[in-house]
């Protein structure tokens, strides 16, 4: 009786914990990010999985040299 409702819960989090812990990531800044939610979006936790293996860890510099 009440098993669909929390499966149903359970699904839709799982779906949107990836784009949660991206949105909140200071890895990345504007269109980068948006391109990063777009993917999760629509791979959800390959491209999550992805995210975390190819942005740098130590984020978004803003003093980047310009060669």
């Amino acid at each position: 009786m009440f098993e669909t409702p929390l499966l149903i819960f359970g699904a839709v989090c799982a779906y949107l914990l990836p784009v949660t812990l991206v949105a909140g990531s200071k890895r990345t800044k504007g269109h980068e990010k948006n391109g990063w939610l777009i993917g999760i979006l629509l791979f959800s936790w390959v491209a999550l999985l992805l995210y975390i293996s190819i942005v740098p860890k130590h984020g978004w510099n803003k003093n980047r040299s310009k060669r």
